[in-house]
């Protein structure tokens, strides 16, 4: 398998790694079947598992496909085709209101099973998708200096309390704040290794800022300054324990 790295297939697996998909399979020698390296399977133990660039390869070794995830089909398991088609369907429309019948409708799959497929294969419901999707519609709106007013209702927002009231949740500080830079707002931040690099999160008093991925502490730090150039920054490791141990847990599963 020369276009990707044991250790680095083995990542893959281990996080359910869909932009492997396609690069590899890997076979269980304890049940003889191979699977994708998004495949929602409980993870195999790693002495019981080899990597093959395709599924031919598997199944010339003996290895038979797996149903759940299907690695066999080059454009996906049937219901991963329905998610991305529901996953489309809810960027398309980032700013209007998309009920959980209408995209169950859409994509030929009733409510329930449209939103626990959704749910395993990408990992949010879809509300809580199209919700982040409009966050960042109104986020992006923000950077290239629209008004609050305007950036809420680009975003599909129809009422500027509730918005606030997520915002505070979801940004850590008021539309006002993030849209000059973090004006008056201080960021306090940690930062941990983790096996693809280091991990960055930054909070203040209203909620959890940012969440960022790098190779090193001091790209991230400055990568912060940069989103919010008019906040004050301090580092506080022992103060954020709780919450990078939270982080560790959810990126865990």
């Amino acid at each position: 398998m020369p276009s990707v790295n044991l250790q680095t297939a083995w990542d893959a697996v281990l996080k359910h790694d869909r932009q492997f998909d396609g690069a590899f399979v890997y076979a269980v020698s304890s049940t003889k079947i191979y699977c994708r390296p998004s495949c929602p399977s409980r993870r195999p133990a790693r002495h019981r598992v080899t990597f093959f660039p395709a599924a031919r390869e598997a199944e010339a070794a003996g290895f038979r496909a797996c149903l759940r995830c299907q690695p066999h089909l080059s454009n996906g398991s049937q219901m991963e085709q329905m998610v991305e088609q529901a996953r489309r369907y809810l960027d398309d429309r980032a700013d209007e209101p998309v009920t959980l019948k209408e995209l169950a409708a859409r994509v030929g799959l009733s409510p329930f099973h449209v939103q626990r497929a959704f749910t395993r294969m990408v990992g949010l419901s879809p509300k809580m998708y199209h919700t982040a999707r409009r966050m960042e519609r109104f986020t992006a709106s923000l950077r290239r200096g629209e008004t609050v007013t305007n950036a809420t209702y680009d975003a599909g927002f129809g009422s500027s309390s509730r918005l606030y009231a997520r915002v505070s949740r979801d940004l850590g500080m008021t539309p006002s704040a993030f849209r000059s830079g973090g004006t008056g707002v201080t960021l306090r931040y940690a930062t941990v290794s983790i096996p693809i690099g280091r991990l960055l999160i930054a909070v203040t008093d209203r909620g959890v800022a940012s969440v960022s991925l790098g190779d090193h502490e001091a790209l991230l730090v400055a990568s912060l300054k940069r989103e919010y150039p008019n906040a004050i920054l301090r580092r506080d490791p022992q103060g954020l324990k709780h919450h990078v141990r939270m982080l560790l847990a959810s990126l865990s599963g």
